[in-house]
């Protein structure tokens, strides 16, 4: 079993100036686990450390049960894929991939198999023979993973892999890590900023914010219920639209313990003002004017500027483009709130079966 703990973990560049303090984190064995946050919030540092290419200050990593303390990184069982892939120019794709293997005493005839099982699978078997400089960005990172299958880890790192690259080969790429990992049955770590990776590769998220996690869990879970504002303006496109409770005047705020209410683009409903009475029940009933629209094929984006501040919707009608004045309504049942301090919280009206919502 190769599950990943990192207790007590802090790390700090300089004295007095901790970028992670007192992290405890835990990545199962087999899991696709994602650590995703802004730039900055300490992602690839934490991956560094689990792959021994930089020092904890305090704490300690162990990777399949064992202590990493004093295990240096090709001791690990790990395989790690750069942001720029890290080939040598001067040798070919072959050399590249080999080069570890040779280092590690392995077989020619084994390193001939390996090479071609890894390069056939994920089809760079015809650039063997090619330098890195005549590939293009995604063959190159083909070969830089190639690299890292061929020494059969037990724990692949990567970080921001697919950065460099143009929006659609990404797209390809990420359905071949899919796959990838679906055949390999290994465990991932892989760090990202772009939560629609994260999103759509791990099997776990864990979000992180100035060295903090702020809330991990499967992609369902951190969307559907997340336990602060961060989280829920992090995770989703557009994110979550939050107002203050103060701000709205047809909301009854019946517990002083809520501060903020939240919403998703895609929970509104939508309709011209003066069929606004329409909407009976419990919810949240907002006016406003449309400032833009966005047509993205198979949804329109709407910025609607309220009394109660900016809103995005996320409207899949295409049969009515909407302009000008209209009313918008969320059901209680989609609604989030969150406290003071930016946490998620159940008003106790909701917890004892009565509504918020005019």
């Amino acid at each position: 079993m190769q599950k990943i703990e990192l207790i007590s973990i802090d790390k700090a560049y300089e004295v007095g100036n901790p970028i992670i303090e007192n992290l405890n984190l835990n990545i199962d064995d087999g899991s696709f686990t994602v650590l995703l946050g802004p730039s900055g919030c300490g992602k690839s540092t934490i991956l560094r450390m689990i792959a021994g290419l930089e020092k904890e200050t305090g704490g300690e990593i162990f990777i399949g049960g064992k202590t990493m303390q004093n295990v240096e990184p090709g001791d690990r069982d790990i395989a790690m894929v750069f942001q720029n892939y890290a080939l040598y120019p001067t040798m070919t794709v072959r050399g590249n991939i080999e080069f570890g293997l040779e280092n590690n005493k392995i077989p020619k005839d084994e390193r001939n198999t390996r090479i071609h099982e890894i390069c056939d699978m994920i089809g760079i078997t015809e650039y063997l023979n090619r330098k890195p400089q005549s590939l293009s960005g995604g063959q190159r990172q083909r070969v830089a993973l190639a690299r890292a299958m061929v020494k059969k880890p037990s724990v692949f790192l990567m970080d921001e892999p697919l950065s460099n690259l143009d929006a659609k080969l990404r797209s390809q790429i990420r359905t071949e890590l899919i796959e990838l990992y679906h055949n390999l049955k290994t465990t991932f770590v892989y760090v990202t900023h772009d939560q629609v990776e994260a999103m759509s590769m791990g099997t776990h998220i864990i979000l992180l914010n100035k060295g903090e996690i702020m809330q991990q869990g499967s992609p369902i879970e951190i969307y559907n219920n997340p336990q602060n504002i961060f989280t829920a303006q992090f995770i989703g496109t557009p994110p979550m639209n939050i107002l203050k409770m103060s701000d709205i005047n047809n909301f009854k705020r019946v517990d002083d313990d809520v501060a903020y209410v939240g919403f998703r683009p895609e929970h509104v409903q939508i309709a011209p003002k003066n069929l606004s009475n329409m909407f009976a029940g419990s919810v949240l009933r907002l006016t406003g004017k449309i400032v833009t629209h966005e047509v993205l094929g198979s949804e329109i984006l709407y910025k609607v500027e309220t009394p109660s501040g900016v809103i995005l919707l996320k409207i899949f009608d295409l049969s009515q483009i909407f302009e000008g004045e209209i009313s918008v309504v969320i059901p209680e049942k989609n609604l989030c709130y969150f406290d003071h301090n930016e946490n998620r919280i159940i008003p106790r009206e909701i917890a004892d079966g009565k509504q918020l919502c005019i």
